[in-house]
């Protein structure tokens, strides 16, 4: 197994205290959200040298962007900020980049447009992937409404088409009704698993708060998995808090997940 931890949840620190958090949390690596502002202010590569010695994932921008957004302009920087990360990774050696579908703009079930403009968005990464050598894993999204691919029936279809991987994030499939459904569909094209619970607002806080997690994590065992396995988690959730208390936290959420994959 290869347990890294989401770098937005240290958000607000330098790419070398984000390594020294994976250092003093016994974890293999990151998923690097590029967005984290010490890097996205100049994307200065020099500033990733700190991650040179661990495992790497990458996750595409999501903040203020929408691959489906009605706004043309708006799906174009989406896809155009989404090759950039295909291409970080490549550099990196970075595996998997992990890709959201979208949402439609207007809070109501998506329509024919949106899975259009998805549609698009996902060849055009594939595409892309497979001339860089980077494998892209297709995430199942959160259960808002306006969501495309929070089902497991709808991502297998995109998955299946653009010949991508897939990223099982628990918390917005327990949100959606459980994993089973996606164990089932997708188990074979796993690449990658976010590991949280939710709170009442449903953002990801620790995964042993959720006893739910903890048979998804028996359940995914079961059958075999032993691959990238990524805790998720997001500080706003869980409260103000420093440095070392961020690194005492992954420290216990990372041993909550490693044992159920010990043999």
């Amino acid at each position: 197994m290869r347990l890294l931890f989401s770098s937005m949840f240290l958000y607000e620190y330098s790419t070398d205290m984000i390594a020294r958090a994976v250092e003093l949390s016994g974890y293999d690596g990151i998923e690097f959200w590029p967005e984290t502002p010490y890097f996205w202010v100049d994307r200065k590569i020099e500033k990733l040298e700190p991650f040179f010695d661990h495992e790497m994932a990458i996750h595409v921008p999501v903040l203020d962007l929408n691959p489906v957004s009605v706004n043309k302009d708006l799906c174009d920087i989406t896809l155009k900020e989404s090759l950039y990360s295909i291409s970080l990774a490549s550099k990196l050696g970075a595996w998997p980049v992990t890709v959201h579908a979208g949402k439609r703009s207007a809070a109501r079930e998506p329509v024919w447009a949106d899975y259009l403009s998805l549609d698009r968005y996902l060849r055009i990464l594939s595409g892309y992937g497979k001339i860089k050598g980077v494998k892209i894993a297709l995430e199942n999204s959160e259960n808002g409404i306006n969501h495309l691919c929070k089902r497991a029936s709808e991502t297998k279809g995109f998955i299946e088409a653009h010949e991508l991987e897939f990223t099982l994030d628990i918390k917005h499939a327990l949100m959606n009704g459980g994993v089973e459904e996606f164990l089932d569909a997708l188990f074979s094209r796993i690449c990658n698993i976010h590991v949280s619970y939710y709170d009442e607002r449903g953002r990801h806080i620790q995964p042993s708060k959720g006893e739910e997690v903890a048979e998804s994590l028996r359940l995914i065992s079961d059958l075999g998995y032993d691959g990238t396995i990524t805790v998720e988690l997001d500080d706003l959730g869980i409260g103000s808090m420093d440095f070392m208390k961020k690194v005492e936290i992954l420290r216990k959420e990372g041993r909550f997940v490693e044992r159920f994959f010990e043999n």
